[in-house]
């Protein structure tokens, strides 16, 4: 059988924190295959951008018998060529420059009218001239002082009328980011028989404008926070096979709460489904196993988590690749059958056995063995669930209800939040809390009191995880046999169905009123990015960001040229023993840019040898932040470095530096903000 052959470079795609878009539409049309007719021609035509350049022409042609491949550059110029340089993005506050180059190539010379206008970007008009004068071949230069205010993807128009009356225009999109660590908060708000609560701006006081955002809920499935869950999982800006797994999963039941979010249409929830089973199938090895980061093998209860997802999209109607969940089950039957005895421990083989008996593929003697022999050594209270799940889904009840028995014991004394420690199944308390509760409701077991589980994920007081995140949705789900919230109007219109609205800044405000004779609670979820940024701090670490010249020499005071280049170093103290999976996230200012996207390692510049830089699992080196995955164990501190250029003269801001504990989210740090000056 003919091999399928991977290639091309977009598997480390990310869904969130994405770079800021081009600043002008880029030339990229491709055809498919056209049928050459009779004459041997073949034509293909599409509209070209307002683009000055070269356009390299591909053609690749075949028959039955050969093949072969031409291509040419073809010139594209305006009469006038209008050439705008841009720094790649701005933040709020952020002061640059346009770079205007205005020149003759061919037709009619002379004066020349110029318009240059744009929304939410301040132009310094009184340096934009009317007017101008070109000769034949003379080439004019302006520059233009430009400043930010609001977060968005603004658009610059720059309008040339030549002298025999044609008009060129350029539109530039100039992105505006606020890249500091964004901030979430929940509230409970109490209403009133008979009283009003209006949302309004207010809410978003404190946050720089057009960062903020919310989700209000009331209801069943306001008690679990789903809404305000879900919304902070839409909103998670890494991409790991788990993480992306975890924003999936619970889109696959709460179709309800992904509409009134503004996932509008089933076809938009399908689509995001969809785009995450492609996305973990680019990360699977050929062995059917996958990979955190990339195509790889070794983590087994992560195959057993993307098996799961992988296993509840194909029941909901999903298109799985048939090849791909082949090959993903046989993994799973390989290692529990090749799988070594144990006496504590298991968390993956009770995971990949809960998988394998919802496909009908485990071995009852297998299930019975674990359960009679071996249920004493498993020692998380979701791999005893898990286990559990698996003998309910073959029709054993009773070994199920003592495994649930046994994963309600082990949960008890761990109902607290725990210390920074390594976790091969990405857990916590708090997430086998949510887990235990999913798999009992599903497995119809009454053996676990369900309302304790539910109190101890309601009064998190933290955010999550995203495996915290996604089981308690699952959660939420098992839980809710009906979403609706009556007694609540919305703008005097009486609520039906899930009370849930998503609020943005600017929005028209919400009346809720109380239209019962009982209090109600809502609960309220924000997001945005603080107008004054926290000073520098955290729990569990501390993050500092020093800058240093070629020669070793550091630099305290950000005032450069540009083509200066530096060298940036990452330094993470843990303040205390123990092991966790780390994201190192250093956002740039606008006027810098990654110089060389390697880490730097001993000895690659001299007078730097002392670096001696961590190993990343995973790195990324984007136009506006460099990310580091990081696993760290102990209290040494560790280090990581890269080169970064000054490109484009103006003032900015300097966003804060941040590391968290993807698995224990109260555990992370912040540097401190500042501004870069750089000139020409």
């Amino acid at each position: 059988a003919m091999g399928q052959v991977r290639s091309g470079g977009d598997a480390a795609a990310r869904l969130r924190l994405q770079s800021p878009p081009p600043t002008q539409e880029l030339v990229a049309y491709f055809s498919g295959p056209i049928e050459v007719g009779a004459d041997g021609q073949a034509t293909a035509s599409f509209d070209i951008p307002a683009f000055n350049g070269t356009v390299r022409l591909m053609a690749v042609a075949w028959s039955n018998t050969g093949v072969g491949q031409a291509e040419a550059d073809v010139l594209v110029r305006d009469p006038v060529v209008v050439t705008a340089s841009l720094p790649r993005f701005l933040a709020p506050g952020d002061q640059s420059n346009m770079l205007l180059e205005i020149v003759h190539a061919t037709g009619p010379s002379g004066r020349m009218g110029l318009d240059v206008s744009a929304l939410g970007v301040v132009l310094d008009a009184s340096l934009i001239p009317s007017s101008l004068t070109l000769e034949d071949k003379q080439k004019q230069t302006l520059t233009v002082p430009i400043s930010a205010a609001i977060v968005g993807d603004h658009e610059m128009r720059i309008a040339l009328t030549t002298p025999d009356g044609k008009q060129l225009v350029q539109t530039l999109t100039l992105p505006v980011r606020a890249n500091d660590p964004e901030v979430s908060e929940v509230r409970q708000v109490s209403i009133a028989a008979g009283e009003t609560f209006t949302l309004d701006d207010a809410v978003f006081a404190d946050f720089k404008g057009g960062t903020g955002s919310a989700i209000l809920a009331a209801g069943p499935l306001a008690r679990l926070n789903a809404p305000g869950l879900l919304q902070a999982l839409d909103r998670y800006p890494y991409g790991c096979t788990e993480q992306i797994t975890s924003r999936a999963l619970p889109l696959l039941y709460l179709d309800e709460v992904a509409k009134a979010m503004g996932l509008s249409e089933r076809q938009t929830v399908q689509k995001r489904v969809d785009q995450a089973i492609a996305q973990v199938l680019t990360r699977q090895s050929s062995n059917g196993a996958f990979g955190l980061w990339r195509a790889d093998s070794g983590e087994f209860w992560l195959d057993a988590y993307v098996s799961d997802f992988l296993s509840r999209a194909k029941s909901q109607g999903y298109e799985v690749p048939a090849l791909a969940f082949r090959i993903a089950m046989d993994n799973l039957r390989n290692r529990i059958n090749y799988a070594p005895d144990f006496d504590e421990g298991g968390e993956d083989i009770a995971y990949a056995l809960m998988v394998l008996a919802r496909e009908g593929a485990a071995s009852m003697g297998d299930l019975r063995y674990y359960a009679d022999v071996k249920a004493g050594a498993f020692s998380t209270p979701l791999a005893a669930a898990q286990l559990a799940s698996a003998l309910a889904s073959y029709g054993d009840q009773t070994r199920a209800d003592a495994m649930f028995a046994r994963a309600a014991r082990l949960m008890i004394p761990r109902m607290g939040e725990e210390a920074r420690v390594w976790r091969s199944d990405f857990g916590s308390n708090l997430r086998d809390a949510a887990g235990l509760l999913t798999l009992a409701v599903e497995a119809g077991s009454a053996t676990v009191d369900t309302s304790v589980l539910s109190e101890r994920i309601s009064r998190a007081g933290r955010s999550l995880s995203t495996q915290e995140a996604s089981w308690a949705l699952l959660a939420a789900h098992a839980l809710v046999e009906n979403p609706s919230a009556s007694g609540l109007s919305i703008n005097g219109e009486a609520n039906a169905g899930p009370m849930i609205r998503s609020f943005e800044t600017g929005a028209a405000p919400l009346a809720i009123s109380n239209t019962s004779n009982n209090t109600m609670d809502i609960t309220l979820s924000t997001f945005g990015i603080p107008e004054i940024a926290p000073e520098e701090g955290g729990y569990g670490y501390k993050i500092t960001r020093e800058y240093f010249t070629m020669e070793g020499a550091p630099v305290t005071d950000l005032k450069l040229q540009t083509g200066d280049r530096l060298v940036t170093v990452l330094t993470v103290i843990p303040f205390e023993d123990g092991a966790s999976r780390l994201m190192i996230n250093d956002p740039l200012p606008a006027g810098f840019e990654i110089d060389n996207p390697n880490l730097i390692r001993g000895g690659d510049i001299r007078a730097l040898e002392w670096l001696k830089p961590s190993r990343a699992e995973h790195s990324e080196f984007r136009s506006d932040r460099f990310l580091a995955a990081v696993d760290a164990r102990g209290v040494k501190p560790l280090r990581l470095a890269y080169i970064v250029r000054a490109v484009s003269p103006g003032d900015y801001h300097h966003p804060a530096a941040s590391v968290e504990d993807m698995y224990r989210p109260q555990y992370r740090a912040r540097s401190d903000t500042g501004r870069l000056v750089v000139s020409e």
